[in-house]
């Protein structure tokens, strides 16, 4: 897929992020001669990964860096663009990929209230 819907761009790049998959310097398409941080072709080497479904499953949900969620929560979650339900007109397996860098966002924020509630000192 040389151009996919602006929806799988959208959400492969999530899931690189997720990832800590660095994006590559492409030069711009609008011929500004500038360069510009573009995820697709590293999201075309993921999805070529036998083991891509696998690591998603077994993604360290627990552990999911501090900079890796605001990125996501800034970036992604504010983009209107970034809903399953417009997804889904692009690809419904982007829509499942977009259901899932949601719920690994409700788990990360739920798990940190949980943590903080365990940890803070009883009176």
């Amino acid at each position: 897929m040389k151009n996919p819907p602006q929806g799988v761009k959208l959400v492969m790049a999530a899931i690189c992020v997720m990832k800590l998959i660095k994006p590559e310097k492409i030069n711009d398409p609008s011929g500004r001669g500038e360069k510009i941080l573009d995820y697709w072709g590293p999201s075309k080497k993921l999805l070529g990964d036998m083991n891509f479904l696998r690591d998603l499953r077994e993604y360290d949900k627990d552990n999911i860096p501090v900079a890796v969620m605001q990125k996501i929560r800034t970036e992604y979650l504010t983009n209107p663009d970034f809903d399953p339900q417009k997804v889904v007109k692009a690809s419904s397996a982007a829509e499942g990929l977009c259901k899932w860098i949601l719920a690994m966002e409700v788990y990360d924020r739920v798990a940190k209230v949980v943590i903080y509630c365990y940890t803070w000192p009883k009176q």
